[in-house]
Formats: C-alpha cells, structure tokens, sequence
C-alpha cells in the first residue's frame, strides 16, 4: 500500500462498516433550546485503535496511535505486521505532513488534499470533529431540528455540503453522520458505535466510516469502508508528546 493510499485512508477518518440503517419515521419539528446534544471537550486527546480499510481491490489491517491537540495539531503513527511503523503523520490548520517509512520519503500538502481527494471541502476543525463524533458545523437558526422515534435529526446546508445528524435521545451522543455533495454527488456516511465511558461522557469506541463516490461517467458508484475499533482513550489537560523528526536522507515530495 502506498503512503499516498494511507493518507487518504486516514483523512476518510479522518474524514470519512457495518452499518446501522435508521428507519424513516414520522418527524415532528423541535426548537434550538429542546435539543440536547452532548460533544466531548479536551485539551489533549490520546488514542489507540485497530482499523481496517476496504474497498473492491484492497483489505488493509494496521494500528493507529493518535494524539490531538485541540485546535492545533492532529499526529498519527500507523503500524503494520509486528508493530513496523509504516507511517508517522502529522495535520495542522496549514499543511499535512507524513514521514513515509517504507520509501524513505516525505509527503508535504495542504489541507486541500480533502477536496482534491474526496471532493469536498473540511476544515481542520471539522476533521477533528469526525475523529471525536463532535457536531462539524455549529447549530445555527437556520437548521432544521425534528425529532423521528428515539432520535434527534439535524439538517445543515454548508454551500453545496448537506448535512445530517442523528442524535440518540437517550444518551444525547451523535450516533449517525451523513454528508452529501450536491454538486459531485459525493456520500459519507459514519456509525458511532459501542460507547464507553470517558469520564463522565460517553466516546464511541467504534468508528465506521463509508464513502461513495464515482471515478468516470458510468455511474458506478466506488464504495470504501473504514473501521475504526478503539482500545485505549485518553483525554487529559497534560500536554502531550508529539514526535516528528524528519530525516535528513529522505526524499521531499510535495503534492
């Protein structure tokens, strides 16, 4: 698997599984100040997880370790077969960087590697959003609440961008994302799943992640899944650790 391929397996995580289908039901519509909604708030956040990326052609395995400061920078080391790091990467507001192991190089872009890649466009906050099943726009008046059975819907229009949230009344957590490109017809959808305990809220300890998207004029739809299961959580005032030294032999790539 190239580093290119990982990048875009991450940011589908980043950005962008066994699915949980939610049956339309009859809607009623519900004000700002009736909605709960329940986002996890940190300083620093520390993970560990077992993801596994598929598509028609390929079916990767790896362990991620990632750490965030909120805000600021997202660093992410990728392990392969008996724990080789293949990959060590790191994401600001300005650029996304990766150290590529396997062919002695470095990969340098902006954050417009989203758009060029999966055509649409996500800022950084909202790739941390993703990652921590956190709303990716603020509520605002102009959204459409309601509320269908045991849940919490919210549409939100971002210029060609639609999205919707389903919040589970119960626990007041983001349990299904889905975004829709009016303009490329572009799909993502993520499950949050299995929530534990973080303290005293709730983080979902399964990501998956599913994107369609189409590659020519046929109008065959390119599906590609990505399961994220976490296994360790940590979030903490204590800065945390971000290692990334580069080195001087490897080759300077930029895309």
């Amino acid at each position: 698997m190239s580093l290119k391929n990982f990048s875009i397996l991450f940011l589908s995580f980043l950005l962008l599984s066994c699915k949980k289908d939610f049956v339309p039901l009859e809607s009623s519509r519900v004000e700002i100040d009736e909605f709960v909604l329940e986002e996890l708030d940190y300083k620093f956040l520390s993970t560990k997880s077992k993801i596994q990326y598929k598509n028609e052609n390929q079916l990767i395995n790896a362990t991620l370790n990632m750490r965030i400061e909120k805000g600021e920078k997202i660093w992410f080391s990728v392990r392969v077969a008996l724990g080789v790091e293949a990959a060590r990467g790191l994401i600001t507001k300005d650029e996304f960087i990766i150290i590529d192991r396997v062919n002695k190089q470095v990969i340098q872009s902006s954050l417009d590697i989203v758009e060029k890649e999966f055509k649409m466009k996500l800022s950084f906050e909202q790739l941390e959003s993703a990652l921590t099943g956190n709303l990716l726009y603020d509520i605002s008046t102009s959204d459409i609440i309601s509320r269908e059975g045991n849940y919490f819907k919210i549409v939100q229009q971002q210029e060609s961008i639609q999205s919707q949230n389903l919040v589970n009344i119960k626990n007041s957590k983001i349990e299904k994302l889905i975004l829709f490109d009016e303009i490329t017809n572009y799909l993502l959808t993520v499950d949050y799943e299995n929530f534990k305990p973080l303290g005293k809220i709730l983080f979902p300890g399964r990501h998956l992640f599913t994107s369609v998207s189409y590659s020519d004029d046929s109008g065959v739809p390119v599906i590609t899944n990505i399961n994220f299961n976490f296994k360790e959580v940590e979030r903490t005032n204590r800065p945390l650790k971000f290692p990334f030294n580069i080195p001087s032999k490897y080759v300077l790539k930029k895309i």
